[in-house]
């Protein structure tokens, strides 16, 4: 009998072991590669200088070693942009105990989004500027960095709600520039899923 105890107890913890040492699960690379002498290269979002809502200079640079959630919107939005912002704020407050995530907001509109309008906008939605950005600059970088940084659609259309076609996607950036998820900035539920892979990524980082 006590034979019997001894390696059902043995079997629990070779069991507990296997379960330790599972390896954690791991967020895609979403971003485009090459395969160079059977290695796979990915191209990274491509450096950018901008200036932040209190017009001081914002580098891609600053963002290395960080995870960053990018979006993309404008102030005069009448559309989605208010639903991103608050979700992107709700995001904010959910990950406080993350001290190295950046988010990084950019306006599609920066012709009438100076950075002075961009703090107006920030502190009117409650935004906690020490490590959430608002950046604006001239127009044909910002949209080179949407569509070929963050593979994001985006265009100036007559037809949409306030003169801006653009997506309402949150994009999840790990520390080496690398896109890891895409998420439905207007769905509580998606920016939900967003927190738990910002934590699995975390998790990876500190591996």
């Amino acid at each position: 009998m006590k034979t019997s105890i001894n390696l059902i107890l043995m079997l629990l913890i070779l069991a507990g072991a296997c379960q330790s040492n599972r390896p954690h699960r791991k967020l895609p690379v979403l971003n485009k590669f090459t395969v160079q002498n059977g290695d796979t290269i990915y191209k990274k979002i491509p450096e950018f200088t901008f200036l932040n809502q209190d017009s001081v200079p914002f580098s891609s640079k600053q963002l290395k070693g960080k995870i960053h959630v990018a979006d993309f919107f404008f102030t005069s939005c009448p559309g989605i942009c208010p639903i991103l912002t608050g979700q992107m704020k709700r995001l904010q407050d959910l990950t406080t105990d993350i001290p190295d995530l950046m988010l990084v907001s950019f306006t599609v509109d920066p012709a009438r989004d100076t950075p002075s309008k961009l703090k107006q906008y920030g502190m009117h939605n409650r935004a906690d500027f020490s490590n959430w950005v608002f950046l604006t600059g001239p127009e044909d970088s910002i949209y080179h960095i949407g569509r070929r940084g963050y593979y994001l659609g985006m265009a100036k259309d007559s037809t949409e709600p306030g003169g801006y076609m653009h997506s309402g996607k949150f994009v999840l950036v790990d520390w080496n520039g690398l896109i890891r998820g895409y998420y439905d900035g207007t769905d509580a539920n998606d920016v939900d899923r967003l927190v738990k892979d910002l934590y699995i990524l975390l998790e990876e980082k500190n591996d």
